[in-house]
């Protein structure tokens, strides 16, 4: 019976720490959402509202490892439950905000906290999680990044009735409930010592001398080269070139999104069926290359267009939680919080990198072109695939 209690005590925690992600993921969304409005009251130019967009990605291209590094020194605990009351206030801030200025600080504040959280929250999981139950949740973990950014995208029909203020409002007040929760619930983790401290160099140099670390760091960059090209553009897509209207491009876009975050489900059941990882992550990969040609050819209908987008994301959702169950399998306990820093900061250096070089190609060379960028990408991606595919196969899911 005690057995019983501790596994459902185990899978309600592992529940809850996803929904910090998903929480997390939504003050990145909400600016999706609200940015038209933003633009208009505050008289924003293109430039800054791309910074705003992009800020959250620009600190996770910069300070991903690092931060890992910070949340193996103060415990994955403390940095979830600091990141949440850290976003809490800069949406807090954000909600006030009457300039640019003062947006642009807000929306820095909630990146520092959201990076903390969603470094912590998989290392956290690591630890709650059990047996199989870990690999499903790792695979689950994927999820928080669609799932949060959809649910914004379906608020926008509501939003001028609601005020993008007060969606910033609920979001700080939603994000502080959650910490109070967390340091409740999830067990208190041991501060480092003075000799951990001192071995942070020594484990960064180690990450980074990891080749599993590496690649999975590569390989995860990879994914979200493609994904943001495809994601952040198919509204862009929709509207602009399909003469679908804005709402109906914005629903769609908030279908396709949710698509990726089913293909997480499904490699969270994968990952814990024993399902090999390398073949999740390549068909991942692959579905770019195989997909692209028709979604960008621009002779089919927004309809078709939005299913076979949706389609391969659903496919490309095969990755995330591959990768996150494939780090505690392949590098030791003490490198996984700045391996998974160092995924993030190449998923960061990604999206941040994807758009721009779509839109780049894209001007030049039109729609139709993409799929010679793409290509390549995928090349790589499975190069780097093939090479972890030895260890892989070699490390078994905890059972």
């Amino acid at each position: 019976m005690m057995m019983g209690e501790e596994k459902q005590n185990s899978i309600a925690r592992a529940l809850y720490l996803l929904l910090g992600g998903i929480i997390s993921s939504a003050q990145l969304g909400k600016a999706f959402v609200a940015m038209p409005l933003l633009k208009i009251e505050m008289n924003l130019t293109i430039t800054i509202v791309s910074f705003l967009i992009a800020t959250f990605a620009t600190l996770g291209a910069l300070f991903g490892m690092g931060t890992g590094l910070i949340v193996k020194r103060i415990g994955s605990r403390r940095a979830l439950i600091l990141g949440m009351v850290i976003m809490a206030g800069g949406s807090l801030l954000g909600a006030s905000a009457q300039n640019a200025q003062m947006m642009m600080i807000s929306r820095i504040i909630e990146g520092v906290g959201f990076l903390s959280a969603v470094i912590a929250i998989p290392d956290l999981i690591g630890h709650v999680a059990t047996g199989k139950d870990r690999n499903f949740f790792f695979g689950l973990w994927g999820t928080f990044m669609p799932t949060g950014t959809a649910l914004m995208l379906l608020m926008g029909p509501a939003l001028p009735l609601i005020g993008w203020r007060n969606l910033w409002l609920s979001q700080s007040l939603l994000a502080l409930i959650y910490a109070v929760i967390a340091a409740i619930i999830l067990p208190v983790s041991r501060l480092a010592s003075n000799q951990d401290n001192l071995r942070l160099i020594v484990i960064a140099r180690a990450v980074l001398a990891s080749r599993e670390s590496v690649l999975l760091a590569v390989i995860f960059g990879l994914y979200t080269f493609q994904y943001f090209i495809l994601a952040g553009f198919l509204p862009v897509i929709l509207v602009s070139t399909l003469h679908l209207p804005l709402e109906q491009a914005t629903l769609l876009t908030a279908g396709v999104v949710a698509a990726n975050a089913g293909g997480n489900v499904c490699a969270g059941l994968l990952a814990r069926a024993g399902f090999p990882l390398w073949v999740s992550m390549g068909a991942s990969i692959a579905s770019y290359a195989l997909l692209s040609p028709f979604i960008y050819s621009l002779g089919i209908s927004a309809g078709a267009v939005a299913a076979l987008a949706g389609l391969n994301l659903w496919i490309a959702g095969l990755l995330p939680g591959s990768v996150f169950a494939a780090v505690p399998r392949l590098v030791r306990a003490e490198l996984v919080p700045p391996t998974i820093g160092l995924v993030q900061q190449t998923s960061n250096i990604g999206q941040f990198i994807g758009p721009v070089a779509a839109g780049f190609f894209v001007n030049i060379y039109g729609w139709p072109a993409i799929p010679f960028l793409i290509v390549p990408v995928v090349l790589l991606g499975l190069s780097a695939v093939l090479l972890l595919r030895p260890r892989l196969s070699k490390t078994q899911p905890s059972t």
